[in-house]
């Protein structure tokens, strides 16, 4: 006997169906104590409440169906490149299907995503720590990954986020109306960070087809930088899914800054947010310090700090 499925009731018979859409949002919640422009309201979209604890479980839910959709997906063995979130996604939803998965990722990788990668059932591969190709070590990574596939086409599929374009399509159909539906179409500024350009994009898409007039900026980090989950577009392979033409700005952050706005959120607003929200809320509150400037701002808090224990240990003390 089931109950079955009725998100008025906060009840599913499937774990994927509580990964958020616009029945079931992820919450906004907004920053009041830290924003300084008092003609702006800024929110920040708490993607942590997805199932598997980060905005990337859209990313994998959309990437399986796609290759599910095309055959391409069944009697094979999946290998991504990841810096965690969707790593974990994709294994937590590979060991609902019986699909086996091998993660490659950066040897940097927090113990806390490494652990929760092999939970789920993922094989982890990091890169070589004595690596000297020159490569950002997210570039090493996916080289790893493309070079297993490749091995045997016939064995392994590759999801690969960065160029797949059901990642950008995960956001049109899911974040961007969640956002204009929670806004009720009053949003005027939407931050998210340079990754693999999924979110940044699709929900961009999908807000601009709204209201041409919003604007879309994108948070970068600088050369060298060490946010995990961010990418700086000059130092590593820019993914197909990068459409510079829905977005309005760019702000670039560094550690230092990043560090303060995560302790920060923690301190005075008690969000739990992971390394690259502090960056994007950095970001956000630097552009949105302009009086010029007014109206609702939302900015993706892609995950909490809970994958990034360590991380928090030394920058919280």
């Amino acid at each position: 006997m089931s109950l079955g499925n009725d998100p008025r009731l906060v009840r599913y018979d499937n774990l994927l169906d509580m990964c958020g859409d616009t029945a079931h949002p992820t919450p906004l919640v907004r920053v009041d104590r830290m924003q300084t422009n008092p003609n702006v309201s800024l929110y920040v979209k708490c993607e942590w409440t997805n199932p598997f604890g980060s905005i990337k479980d859209r990313t994998a839910k959309w990437l399986l169906k796609g290759l599910a959709e095309r055959g391409e997906l069944e009697g094979r063995t999946l290998v991504e490149a990841t810096s965690g979130n969707t790593g974990i996604a994709l294994a937590a939803i590979c060991a609902q299907l019986g699909v086996p998965m091998i993660a490659t990722a950066p040897h940097a990788l927090s113990p806390e995503k490494t652990a929760l990668l092999r939970a789920f059932g993922a094989e982890v591969r990091l890169t070589p720590t004595d690596d000297d190709s020159g490569l950002h070590p997210m570039d090493v990574a996916f080289r790893m990954a493309q070079a297993i596939r490749d091995s045997d086409p016939d064995r392994y599929v590759m999801p690969n986020q960065y160029d797949n374009a059901d990642n950008a399509r995960a956001h049109y159909e899911s974040t961007g109306p969640e956002i204009w539906k929670q806004t009720e179409g009053c949003v005027r500024y939407f931050f998210a960070g340079f990754g693999t350009c999924g979110t940044l994009v699709g929900t961009s898409r999908f807000l601009k087809e709204q209201d041409p007039t919003i604007r879309t900026i994108g948070v970068q980090p600088v050369r060298g930088h060490h946010i995990s989950g961010l990418k700086n577009m000059e130092e590593t392979a820019v993914p197909a899914n990068l459409d510079m033409s829905v977005i309005d700005d760019i702000v670039w952050v560094d550690d230092e800054m990043a560090d303060e706005a995560t302790r920060r959120l923690y301190r005075e607003e008690s969000l739990m947010v992971g390394p690259s929200a502090g960056a994007i809320l950095a970001g956000a509150l630097q552009y949105l310090g302009d009086e010029a400037l007014s109206g609702i701002a939302v900015a993706v808090a892609p995950d909490s700090g809970q994958k990034a224990a360590t991380y928090l240990a030394q920058i919280l003390g």
